[in-house]
């Protein structure tokens, strides 16, 4: 080998192991930091959800390359429902449950180096909310208990003839929030108590305590911040004396003044509280739709689903003027069936045909002239006819007309027959013997007692 050629191949081997020399001595990257914790942006922390679909989103963290998702009935939840989630949401499916469930989540960023420590630290919750229709109990027979009549003077067995009594009434005050009636002569522990030992539901009955019969209701309703107040304050008190349900009785929400569109969502919400896990029933007093107008078109279809039974008045239609005419017929009881149940759709099962216990005259509109059933039998009226010659207050020997046991079974028929149901204003009105109108109605349709 000639000196040049040994020269070049030993200037080669220096510069390959000069490289070699350079390369060993490189330091590796630095690795990256373990990342830290991330909070929780959606949902909010303590909602409630009623889709069994909820988008968990949370916020990102610097250096992390995924996520793990936790999910759990605990505060500490140890369940990972998704790992390495690249972005910062997650779909998660919540199981089908049977009643409503809180769960708690996090999230853990990580990366390379590691996961990021005691982010549980972090956990939030929801509660995941079963709203059903509580299970129809048959063919209702609603009697109403007012809070100024006193409750020994009702038999035990009037209280089994019903298997629902309203206690009226609870009132929305003036801050849009529920008051109890003042001096009761009757409590609502005490009709409660009535109730349930003969074994019927008690509902809570509400109206308006304003003057006019509605402003309070109203004002309420008109906000949203107004509505959850007093669906609050119902809630509250329904829990407290554990009722089975309540009964609104705005009675005359109306088109002319858009409380139509109020009284809509006041009566969703409320039925949202009530029906979480089917625990509550909700009633609703309606006009008895004979005459179109604001009143009538004001009870929306879209509430249908949200009630589970209606009270229909199908009474007090008198006349000041000749001719004098039944305020409560049984043509009348058609008519507003006919009108609820084929002009508007409203399901058969939900529907509640109301009967009068007492008698009110044509042309005459004092109030001392309207006289219970029972005082009308006590001056010689007849059990089984719609109409009797009476006195009251300064009117001598008038025509008062009412519903005697011969219309109300005919009523408690028909409301088997296409409806589901009769309600009677009041129990305390009716006779308390073998001519009782709510025996009538219950011996009709064969309900036990």
């Amino acid at each position: 080998m000639n000196l040049r050629l040994l020269a070049i191949i030993l200037i080669a081997s220096l510069f390959v192991i000069n490289s070699c020399s350079k390369k060993d001595s490189t330091p590796d990257p630095t690795p990256p930091s373990v990342p830290g914790c991330s909070s929780n942006t959606s949902p909010a922390n303590g909602s409630f959800i009623t889709s069994n679909s909820v988008t968990l989103s949370w916020s990102a963290v610097s250096g992390a390359t995924g996520y793990d998702v936790y999910v759990g009935t605990s505060s500490s939840p140890g369940t990972v429902v998704a790992s390495n989630v690249s972005g910062t949401s997650y779909s998660y499916t919540i199981p089908t449950t049977a009643t409503s469930t809180t769960y708690y989540w996090y999230v853990q960023p990580k990366n390379a180096s590691g996961a990021a420590s005691g982010c549980v630290s972090t956990v939030t919750s929801f509660t995941f909310t079963v709203i059903q229709t509580p299970a129809p109990f048959g063919y209702y027979v609603v009697g109403y208990f007012p809070y100024y009549r006193g409750l020994a003077a009702v038999p035990d067995i009037k209280f089994r003839m019903t298997n629902v009594v309203v206690y009226a009434f609870y009132q929305v005050n003036a801050s849009g929030t529920l008051s109890a009636p003042s001096s009761p002569s009757a409590p609502l522990t005490d009709v409660a108590n009535k109730a349930r030992t003969n074994s019927s539901k008690i509902f809570l009955g509400i109206n308006d305590g304003a003057g006019d019969g509605t402003t309070n209701f109203k004002n309420m309703a008109a906000t949203a911040s107004g509505r959850n107040n007093f669906i609050k304050s119902v809630m509250n008190t329904v829990r407290q004396n554990n009722l089975d349900g309540v009964d609104v009785d705005w009675e005359f929400p109306s088109t002319s003044n858009s409380t139509d569109i109020t009284f809509t969502a006041l009566m969703k919400e409320l039925s949202d509280s009530l029906h979480r896990d089917g625990r509550y029933y909700l009633s609703c007093a309606i006009t008895a739709g004979k005459y179109a107008g604001g009143y009538r078109d004001a009870i929306r279809s879209e509430i249908f689903p949200y009630v589970d039974f209606f009270n229909i008045m199908a009474y007090d239609d008198f006349s000041t003027t000749v001719p004098y005419k039944h305020h409560s017929d049984y043509a009348l009881a058609q008519t507003c069936l006919n009108y609820w149940l084929n002009t508007r759709s409203m399901p058969a099962g939900k529907c509640v045909l109301g009967v009068p216990c007492y008698g009110r005259p044509s042309g005459i509109t004092q109030s001392n002239t309207v006289l219970t059933y029972s005082g009308i039998l006590a001056q010689g009226g007849n059990p089984q006819l719609d109409s009797a010659v009476v006195t009251a207050g300064s009117f001598t020997n008038y025509t008062i007309y009412y519903n005697g046991q011969y219309t109300v079974k005919r009523k408690a028929k028909l409301a088997k027959d296409i409806a589901n149901g009769v309600m009677f204003w009041e129990k305390y009105q009716d006779a308390h013997d073998g001519n009782s109108l709510i025996k009538a109605a219950c011996d009709t349709v064969g309900r036990s007692y």
